[in-house]
């Protein structure tokens, strides 16, 4: 019964200091600007990365732009990492162009909402040459630590891009044969 009692009472303390020490961290002025600050210099990061990094496809930027511990989704690590999957856009559809729609920030995180569009030149994952212009919308959440970003959660509209390159019926009912 006293260790219960004891391991509640620390559980209650540990839960007071924490509850505490985030009134302080946001009732205080001075953090709060921090915190701004850090999200305004994550957007700058952001707006480089699609600016210069992938519309200028200058990549010498982005190790200063990704952490060296980015995961991969095939277990690779930092900038490659981070490049790998969208070399295969940038070879297929030369030229290709992210135009950022919204940002949106706070402290670590910040969400972008895109579109990009591109005319391929080249199949794309197996997938023939069609010459056509392909426009496709995406969303990320970005993760920073220290100015560089750690992770990333990345949606985007593949039904609506695998329908443009004309691998997918505009009408996917038909793949069942049902209307």
């Amino acid at each position: 019964m006293k260790t219960s009692l004891y391991s509640a009472c620390l559980l209650m303390a540990i839960l007071l200091l924490s509850i505490k020490s985030n009134a302080q961290t946001t009732s205080n002025p001075k953090n709060k600007e921090d915190i701004m600050l850090t999200t305004q210099k994550n957007k700058a990061v952001i707006s480089k990365l699609y600016e210069l990094a992938l519309n200028k496809n200058d990549m010498t930027l982005l190790p200063d732009l990704i952490s060296e511990d980015y995961p991969g989704i095939q277990g690779e690590k930092g900038a490659a990492a981070f490049v790998k999957p969208v070399v295969a856009l940038m070879k297929s559809f030369p030229g290709i162009q992210w135009h950022i729609e919204e940002m949106i920030g706070e402290g670590n995180k910040i969400a972008v909402r895109w579109k990009l569009q591109g005319t391929q030149a080249a199949p794309f994952n197996g997938f023939s040459v069609i010459g056509k212009t392909v426009t496709n919308e995406g969303m990320a959440i970005y993760e920073f630590k220290e100015g560089k970003i750690i992770g990333s959660y990345v949606l985007t509209d593949r039904l609506g891009f695998l329908q443009q390159l004309e691998v997918l019926p505009q009408d996917i009912t038909q793949l069942s044969g049902k209307k």
